[in-house]
């Protein structure tokens, strides 16, 4: 009785010691077909490790050449516009002479605007190559928040926007640079769609027990058809006192880091007017020692 037994816990300890690593490369595998950013699972099966490791090289391989023939594409499509403007403006020169100064105010524009395409490229391109966050550390949100108003004060006065915050202490687990370059672009976009005389908010806090960053404007809030399309790379709306569009890259940006964070970026129109955004954690930190 006691030998079989004997063999009946080593028979499933076997199993288990097999199954266990199978079964974490199977989820690891799931987690990849739907696109989502994993580390490789520690599987202590030399063989099965192995196989996981060569099925990891060949996947990330596929998708860096998709990604590398997607971003190119995209590059082309988005320098070609302020390119074409750039050269129209540097032949108009030679035939107007008297129009210089307003050519190459337009020269400059359009140079820093395919600057800002390419310098936001490589950010978002740096972290949507990343699969987890290094350098993390506790953080205060409310820290966040106040750092963030601070800096954007001056552009706030300069159009005459109150910018006021409502915080209160919160802890999360994340990278503040990454955080405060996202909370940063909800800001500027709040600037960028708010008029004079109009008011944005910055939160952060708690709802249902989990942590936010908030920004809330005042303005007239995203169009119906613009909705659907926000988070796409490139696509923007003309802001209301120039016309102009952005590099479209913003918001995805953002929500890029919201994935390393194990967030969500939610982006909504008011109840009567003017959009909120918010970052919404998925863990709970009571306090600044951990969960």
């Amino acid at each position: 009785m006691y030998v079989a037994l004997s063999i009946i816990v080593l028979f499933i300890s076997i199993l288990y010691f097999l199954f266990s690593p199978i079964r974490k490369l199977s989820e690891y595998v799931s987690a990849l077909r739907f696109q989502k950013r994993v580390p490789f699972p520690k599987i202590s099966v030399p063989e099965i490790r192995g196989l996981g490791e060569e099925m990891d090289r060949l996947f990330r391989e596929l998708a860096g050449k998709e990604y590398v023939e997607n971003y190119v594409q995209s590059m082309t499509h988005e320098i070609k516009s302020p390119l074409s403007s750039l050269l129209a403006s540097s032949e108009l020169i030679i035939e107007n002479p008297d129009r210089l100064e307003f050519l190459i105010s337009n020269i400059q524009l359009e140079g820093k605007r395919i600057q800002t395409i390419l310098e936001k490229l490589l950010e978002l391109s740096s972290l949507e190559n990343q699969s987890q966050l290094e350098k993390t550390s506790n953080l205060n949100l409310q820290d966040l928040v106040r750092e963030t108003v601070v800096s954007s004060i001056s552009e706030a006065v300069r159009k005459k926007i109150k910018l006021k915050e409502l915080t209160e202490a919160v802890w999360v687990e994340g990278n503040s640079f990454f955080l405060g370059m996202a909370l940063r672009n909800l800001v500027q976009n709040a600037l960028d769609f708010s008029n004079s005389g109009s008011e944005i908010t910055v939160r952060c806090g708690k709802k249902n027990g989990f942590p936010f960053l908030e920004v809330e404007d005042s303005g007239s809030g995203i169009p119906s058809y613009a909705l659907e399309r926000i988070f796409e790379k490139f696509y923007s709306l003309p802001r209301p006192d120039t016309g102009r569009k952005s590099s479209g890259l913003g918001l995805a940006f953002v929500r890029e880091i919201a994935k390393l964070h194990d967030a969500d970026l939610q982006i909504k129109n008011g109840t009567s007017m003017g959009v909120v955004a918010r970052i919404c954690f998925k863990k709970n930190f009571n306090n600044r020692t951990g969960f």
